[in-house]
């Protein structure tokens, strides 16, 4: 049960964790910039790859998310701004 609520809260607040992620590379980016600019270059690539790689870790947590759910047999609480789901 632990784990699904950690799984669960993943992936309700996945954007969330993506932005702070992608604003933390930023953030090294800048000062790198002046100090050896081919790491900063690095660090752009890598927000890139980060973003794709985003689209995979999503769809897994959210495979995981329901699989879970329904083996334990827990009624998915439907996530905000998706009414629809079931």
């Amino acid at each position: 049960m632990r784990i699904w609520r950690i799984i669960h809260a993943l992936r309700v607040n996945f954007s969330f964790l993506l932005m702070a992620l992608l604003i933390c590379e930023g953030l090294i980016a800048v000062p790198m910039m002046f100090i050896f600019p081919p790491a900063a270059l690095l660090l752009v690539f890598l927000g890139l790859l980060t973003l794709a790689l985003s689209i995979v870790v999503h769809g897994t947590l959210r495979l995981l998310d329901d699989a879970l759910a329904r083996f334990l047999g827990i009624e998915m609480p439907p996530i905000e701004g998706n009414e629809t789901a079931t």
